[in-house]
């Protein structure tokens, strides 16, 4: 059973990139969409659980007054996130085997990753957000709810993230974690685990 974060391992994160495509479309500086979003605490929330996807986009059209469609909003959302090639390619190693993109994300991401980011959602048996976890990492009720979408145990589990504390929570909890230190690094982590 294999777990990988998204943000900061299997793409690469670019906070500015929604901050700036967001105002853009709003009229607005990337510094006011960031206070309204992240300062105000919503991203929290959202992370957590609180909002489905047509909550957030009616919450970001009453604060920011985005007037596109649905479809325009979950393609600038998901524009944060870079696919990295190389991490992509070590996680086709364990194909076959019970695999689960497991990310701190809300879900307005969680709607629009399949749709704007095939070539990370499909690669997944399981996509276990937060959002529908009720809890975020280190926290062991994600672990939890990550490990029961897999059907696994922790001692079973391989889990790589790029956050020590999150890391570190998962070893304490019995999984095997590695902290990511680029896709060559976790290719050969991976060959490793398999050949062992």
């Amino acid at each position: 059973m294999f777990l990988f974060d998204l943000g900061g391992v299997v793409c690469r994160f670019h906070r500015e990139r929604r901050l700036e495509l967001l105002g853009a479309a709003c009229g607005l500086s990337a510094r006011r969409v960031e206070s309204e979003l992240y300062g105000s605490g919503l991203i929290a929330a959202w992370d957590r659980g609180q909002g489905s996807a047509d909550d957030i986009e009616r919450v970001i059209r009453r604060r920011l007054g985005f007037a596109g469609t649905a479809g325009e909003l979950r393609r600038i959302w998901c524009e944060a996130f870079e696919p990295d090639p190389e991490v992509l390619a070590a996680a086709d190693l364990v194909r076959g085997r019970p695999t689960a993109l497991f990310t701190d994300n809300d879900a307005l991401l969680r709607a629009g990753l399949p749709e704007r980011l095939p070539e990370v959602a499909d690669r997944f048996d399981v996509l276990a957000f937060s959002c529908a976890l009720g809890a975020t990492k280190p926290a062991g009720e994600a672990f939890a709810g990550a490990l029961g979408l897999l059907g696994a145990t922790a001692g079973e589990a391989f889990f790589v993230d790029d956050r020590e504390a999150n890391v570190r929570a998962a070893r304490e909890l019995g999984l095997t974690a590695v902290l990511f230190e680029g896709g060559a690094a976790l290719r050969q982590t991976l060959e490793r685990l398999l050949a062992g």
